[in-house]
């Protein structure tokens, strides 16, 4: 069994986390703050025009500095970068249509 998380990391990572999730929120994304006794807080991220794309973002410390990171164990940005990663976050969250349609038109194979 792993070890139990310091209730003191668990405490901060839930802090950053909880203002990912306000900024989310505002944003038209749904985030949920998953919280267990052993394990990091963690934060569950729908986009409810498409609630097939979802995704469980984290809070951890690299060396000295605190990360958000993706539920595939890369690192998003510096906690201290919230705006980019919700940017990040809900580029993730959007359906490939939308995507395309933000980049322009496409042309036609010739």
């Amino acid at each position: 069994m792993p070890e139990p998380v310091p209730p003191g990391i668990a405490d901060q990572a839930a802090t950053y986390l909880s203002d990912l999730q306000k900024l989310l929120q505002e944003q038209g994304l749904h985030a949920r703050l998953l919280t267990h006794d052993e394990r990091l807080p963690r934060l569950r991220v729908i986009n409810p025009d498409a609630p097939s794309l979802s995704e469980v973002i984290s809070a951890a410390p690299l060396g000295n500095e605190w990360s958000l990171w993706w539920s595939w164990a890369e690192p998003i940005t510096p906690v201290n970068e919230i705006a980019t990663a919700a940017e990040r976050i809900r580029y993730v969250l959007t359906p490939t249509a939308n995507q395309d349609a933000c980049l322009g038109p496409q042309r036609e194979p010739t």
